[in-house]
C-alpha cells in the first residue's frame, strides 16, 4: 500500500505540472498573463507564488515519488514485462522518464534554497561546444523524434485503450481517461516532434549552442502557425495532465 500511495502521488505531481505548463502557455494568448514555459519554468513559477516554499517541497517530494516509482518498474519489472527486446526497450523508457522527472525534483530543492534553474544549460553549452557538439545534438535530436513516434505510437495501439478499460474505474472515468489521454499524447508528439527538429537543425547548423526546450517549441508553434495551433497544443498538455491525475486516481497499479 506505501509503495502504491508513493506512485500516485507521483503521478499526480506530473499531472499538475502539465496542467500548469499548459494553463501558463495558453494565457498570453487570451491575454491573461502566463508565459510560454516547460517543465523547469512551471515549477519555477511556483516560487513566486504565496506559499512558494510549502509548494515546492510537496512538489519535489511528489516528482521524487515519480522518480521512485519509475526506477521500481525499471528493475522490479511491477508489469511483468519481462526481458525481451521490446520489454527493455519500455523499461528502458522507464528508467530515463525516472531520471528526467527525479532531476525536476532537484530543479525545486534548489528553488527552495534560492537557487537558479538554468544551471544546466553551461553544461549543455560545454558540451555542445565540444569537438563532437554536432554529433551530440543530432544525437539528441533522433532521441526526441523516437520520443514522438512512441508517443503516437502509444495511441493508436491498442495497449494505450487495453491498459485503461482493464482497470478498476467507473465507466465515465474510463471514457473521460481515453479522451485526455489521446489528446495529450498527441499534444506530447507534436512537441517533442518540433524539438527534435530545432536540435537536429542546431546541429547541423550549429547556429544555437542550446539544447531546444518546450519553450523554444512552444514559441516556434506560435511564429510558424500562429496562436490557434498554441492554444490548442496547451489545452493538449491541460488534457495530458488531467489524464495523469484520473490514472493517479483510478488505474490499477500493480504491486508485488
Amino acid at each position: 500500500m506505501f509503495k502504491e500511495n508513493i506512485a500516485r502521488f507521483g503521478l499526480s505531481a506530473m499531472g499538475f505540472v502539465y496542467i500548469l505548463i499548459g494553463v501558463l502557455t495558453a494565457m498570453p494568448t487570451l491575454n491573461l498573463g502566463g508565459q510560454k514555459t516547460g517543465t523547469k519554468g512551471a515549477i519555477a513559477y511556483l516560487a513566486g507564488q504565496p506559499f512558494g516554499q510549502v509548494l515546492l517541497t510537496i512538489m519535489a517530494i511528489g516528482l521524487f515519488s515519480y522518480t521512485f516509482w519509475k526506477l521500481y518498474q525499471t528493475f522490479y519489472d511491477s508489469r511483468n514485462l519481462g526481458t525481451d527486446i521490446k520489454a527493455l526497450f519500455t523499461r528502458a523508457g522507464y528508467f530515463t522518464g525516472g531520471l528526467f522527472y527525479g532531476a525536476l525534483g532537484f530543479v525545486a530543492v534548489k528553488l527552495i534554497f534560492g537557487g537558479g534553474y538554468d544551471d544546466q544549460q553551461e553544461i549543455i553549452i560545454s558540451a555542445l561546444s565540444s569537438k563532437f557538439g554536432s554529433v551530440f545534438a543530432i544525437l539528441f535530436g533522433l532521441v526526441l523524434a523516437g520520443k514522438a513516434l512512441f508517443e503516437i505510437y502509444f495511441v493508436v495501439s491498442n495497449k494505450f485503450k487495453k491498459n485503461v478499460q482493464s482497470s478498476e474505474m467507473p465507466p465515465k472515468a474510463k471514457s473521460t481517461l481515453l479522451k485526455f489521454g489521446v489528446i495529450g499524447h498527441f499534444a506530447r508528439a507534436l512537441v517533442f516532434g518540433v524539438m527534435s527538429f530545432l536540435t537536429i537543425r542546431t546541429g547541423v547548423t550549429f547556429r544555437h549552442k542550446k539544447m531546444s526546450t518546450l519553450t523554444d517549441a512552444f514559441q516556434f508553434l506560435d511564429n510558424e502557425f500562429g496562436d490557434v495551433v498554441l492554444v490548442l497544443v496547451a489545452l493538449g498538455f491541460l488534457c495530458f495532465g488531467l489524464f495523469m491525475l484520473v490514472k493517479a486516481k483510478y488505474l490499477y497499479i500493480n504491486i508485488h
